[in-house]
């Protein structure tokens, strides 16, 4: 008989309120509660549901806090690492004398000229032991000592001009002298030199003015030595476009920035060029400051670190520094080291050592190309299976976030800008040359805490940029910055360009 699933019309349970299977209580009630309860539930779950989303959050936010936590870590002992003193060599071994495997050794050049001899008698007692029974030897010993002639004065030449009568500006006119700067007091030498001190050598403008005082007996202020800075760079200006027009047309060049400050406010000083030139602009960090100095279609190789805004210039080839990815991978570790509490990620500790490895061999290649000892068509060989290496180590994605970033840049956006350096003859596998480059400027930075103006700013580009080049280009910067006052455009550049054509 099969069972109904409504009861009949009219019928009326006799244990409606005090049913035996429900322990005497009401059915009524009972069904009240559990509606009640059901509705409850559902509430306690959508509660649960949230409170699991908000302590994931959390869990999230812990772990995004460690790992800040742990970079920072790794940036103070960055920026305030111990002196560590070098180990002590083994028994039985001495320290090498000279200078570090692969610095060139410091070597003084001989005096070109003997200015005066001095004849000096023989020792009456020795000068070590103070014993008086001496006998004649018959050689002689020499000695050459070469040191400065410090006579503070200085030279003044009065210019007298031959005038002419100029009926159109109805007025005498005249020439200036050879080395006359009209209507200046200071000669240009002097502007040379307070211009050396300040951007060669770092100088502060009033320690400035006290070299140029006790040393040479040349009386300023320091914002004399400010206005010569000034002059120098209007004149310099045209040198500086035509240096940044080489620059952009050159096959390699490296480019690095580091910030600075501008009248309080956050910029860049930006850095272009080569062993040949070199050309630097303080603005923003933004892709138009990369394009304006090195242009957007660069038809060389632009070798960088990974800062995005070099994308913009969009260069027929592109190389990424190798001694950035190394120095990552040495942060990451030390990063998962110092996370509290500790983190375990096998396979990421894994990747950076490898790919460490693999860093320091590739930059060992590009010493071995730069010295002769690789040959070109062995190093384009050897990219298909450096490349297969890399897959081997970078294939697989990792469990610690800092390390698969670094893992899917190399295999994504910078896999094609790894191997430039053994494709493209004169490309090193670093930015070494940039961060060399810069490294003055943070020097500069601790002691002049930035600029003041837009002025100061362009200031500092021009002249750093000239100066720095005239270096590179083996010529005297005080030589080239008294050319750059007194002679015409043309001659300032010869006086800066080995190859003036």
């Amino acid at each position: 008989m099969s069972r109904r699933m409504e009861a009949p019309v009219g019928f009326e349970c006799p244990y409606r309120h005090n049913c035996p299977h429900l322990d005497h209580l009401s059915t009524t009630w009972t069904l009240e509660v559990y509606q009640e309860s059901f509705r409850l539930r559902r509430q306690y779950d959508v509660m649960e549901q949230r409170y699991q989303q908000r302590i994931a959050e959390l869990e999230q936010t812990l772990r995004e806090r460690d790992t800040k936590i742990a970079q920072l870590r790794v940036q103070h002992q960055k920026q305030f690492k111990a002196n560590i003193p070098p180990p002590a060599p083994a028994r039985g071994q001495t320290r090498k004398r000279g200078a570090p495997q692969g610095h060139p050794p410091w070597r003084r050049r001989e005096p070109d000229h003997i200015d005066q001899t001095v004849e000096v008698p023989a020792p009456q007692t020795c000068p070590r032991c103070e014993s008086g029974t001496l006998s004649p030897y018959p050689q002689t010993y020499e000695h050459v000592q070469e040191d400065i002639v410090l006579v503070p004065c200085t030279h003044v030449t009065r210019f007298v001009h031959q005038q002419c009568w100029c009926p159109r500006c109805r007025r005498p006119v005249y020439d200036a002298g050879p080395g006359e700067l009209p209507g200046c007091q200071i000669g240009p030498l002097t502007r040379a030199v307070a211009t050396h001190l300040r951007y060669d050598l770092q100088i502060p403008y009033r320690k400035v003015q006290h070299i140029l005082r006790d040393l040479f007996g040349m009386p300023l202020v320091p914002a004399s030595a400010m206005a010569f800075d000034r002059q120098a760079t209007v004149l310099g200006r045209p040198l500086y476009e035509q240096l940044q027009a080489m620059l952009k047309s050159s096959e390699v060049a490296y480019a690095d920035e580091t910030s600075w400050r501008e009248n309080g406010r956050r910029r860049y000083v930006w850095f272009g060029g080569n062993a040949h030139m070199a050309a630097y602009q303080i603005t923003d960090r933004s892709a138009d400051s990369a394009v304006q100095l090195r242009g957007d279609d660069f038809d060389g190789t632009l070798v960088t670190d990974a800062y995005a805004a070099y994308n913009a210039v969009n260069a027929r080839h592109r190389q990424t520094c190798w001694s950035h990815i190394a120095a990552r991978c040495k942060d990451i570790l030390r990063q998962i080291e110092l996370t509290t509490p500790p983190v375990t990620v096998p396979s990421s500790v894994v990747f950076c050592q490898k790919l460490k490895k693999f860093a320091s061999r590739l930059c060992d290649l590009g010493r071995q190309l730069r010295r002769g000892k690789l040959r070109w068509p062995r190093a384009r060989a050897m990219v298909p299976a450096l490349e297969r290496q890399l897959k081997r180590i970078a294939g697989k994605p990792l469990d610690y976030a800092p390390a698969e970033t670094l893992r899917d840049r190399l295999m994504n956006k910078d896999y094609d800008k790894l191997f430039t350096f053994l494709q493209v003859k004169g490309v090193e596998p670093t930015n070494n040359h940039s961060e060399q480059s810069l490294r003055f400027l943070v020097i500069m930075r601790k002691i002049c805490f930035g600029t003041r103006s837009a002025a100061g700013s362009e200031s500092h580009s021009i002249l750093w940029s000239l100066l720095a080049t005239a270096q590179r280009q083996g010529k005297d910067a005080i030589g080239f910055l008294v050319s750059l006052l007194t002679q015409p455009s043309n001659v300032a550049q010869a006086a800066l360009f080995a190859n003036s054509s």
